[in-house]
């Protein structure tokens, strides 16, 4: 069900502090903080003693110390010590993992620790950049996280999903192009020309006039997607829009985690490349798209909840408007067989 020989997004760098986070990746239950010189740790959330969960404990230095009988590991995941007692147990040692902290991201491996090569992680430079601002966010969704990258490879379901912030009806009428480029990604393009500007485009892009937009999903397996999005004045050449401020581009950022089999880490951010210094702009962003991803989250877990556990084809019925979410499974299944054999 699951690549582990890659990385995923674990947290933003944000989020983790001198505390205990606690988060499940693919089933396994893990903790993740920061050594007191700010080095991001991650260890399985299990006790080697009597398997009570670590997150329970606290930080004691740069050791997490067991809330049950006090063993302390640590950032190695070794036991450094015994309450009572000063023999050490050979076993008494906690699975770690390898952490990279890139783009404002924390990526933990979950597979082969000697496979771990940090030039794997995928470029999203857009994330940490002086000429792009984030705004960005995080959902759990209680799906499957295929069913989250098929929804990023069909936008059409802006037009029914989405009406009050990014959908109208020219996105789901507009065809859409699907390309696979070097076996490792899926691209999925939509052009929706002259077309009326919807809700946030309005707002966030200043565009009260019809429109030429654009969309571009990039899938790379096994969980990122990157949306490349713009617009410029109906009719207006790309170039020329540009140099009188009238192109707006945007790009949309998506990092899938699987938690369970019906449960996903969603973290996400649109970055901007106009009106850099505009805070309320980049607030207004962040709320919209965070409304925006309540109502993918109502859809998707209505959606998992009718599929159930089913490892079957719970899809009978394809569109043409499938073809990228298609493509990104067969080419997801294929890297998870390859890396079984």
């Amino acid at each position: 069900m699951y690549m582990k020989n890659c990385w995923y997004a674990a947290a933003f760098s944000g989020e983790v502090g001198r505390h205990i986070l606690s988060r499940t990746f693919l089933d396994f239950k893990t903790i993740i903080y920061r050594t007191e010189a700010g080095e991001v740790v991650a260890m399985a959330d299990r006790c080697a003693h009597r398997s009570v969960p670590l997150s329970m404990g606290e930080l004691v230095g740069d050791t997490v110390r067991c809330r049950y009988h006090g063993l302390c590991y640590d950032k190695e995941g070794s036991c450094v010590s015994v309450p009572g007692q000063t023999l050490i147990p050979t076993l008494a040692k906690v699975m770690t993992y390898p952490i990279v902290e890139k783009y404002r991201v924390v990526w933990i491996w979950l597979g082969d620790s000697a496979l771990a090569d940090p030039a794997l992680i995928p470029d999203v430079y857009w994330l940490d950049h002086p000429e792009w601002v984030p705004s960005a966010g995080y959902h759990l969704i209680a799906a499957n996280y295929q069913l989250l990258i098929d929804n990023l490879l069909d936008l059409s379901h802006e037009t029914y999903v989405h009406p009050h912030t990014i959908g109208n009806s020219a996105v789901a009428a507009s065809p859409l192009t699907v390309n696979v480029v070097a076996g490792r990604e899926v691209q999925a393009h939509r052009d929706m020309l002259n077309c009326e500007p919807p809700p946030f485009y309005v707002s966030a892009a200043q565009s009260n006039f019809r429109i030429d937009r654009w969309h571009t999903t990039t899938f790379i397996p096994p969980g990122v997607c990157v949306i490349q999005s713009g617009s410029v004045p109906a009719g207006m050449e790309k170039q020329e829009a540009g140099a009188k401020g009238l192109k707006k581009e945007r790009r949309n950022l998506n990092f899938i985690t699987p938690e369970t089999a019906t449960s996903s880490h969603y973290f996400w951010a649109s970055t901007r490349d106009y009106s850099l210094d505009d805070a309320a702009l980049t607030e207004f962003i962040r709320k919209e798209v965070a409304f925006t991803f309540d109502q993918d989250k109502e859809v998707l877990e209505a959606q998992q909840r009718e599929i159930g556990h089913s490892i079957d084809n719970p899809f009978p019925v394809a569109l043409k408007a499938d073809a990228g979410a298609i493509q990104g499974r067969r080419m997801l299944q294929m890297m998870i067989e390859k890396e079984k054999g």
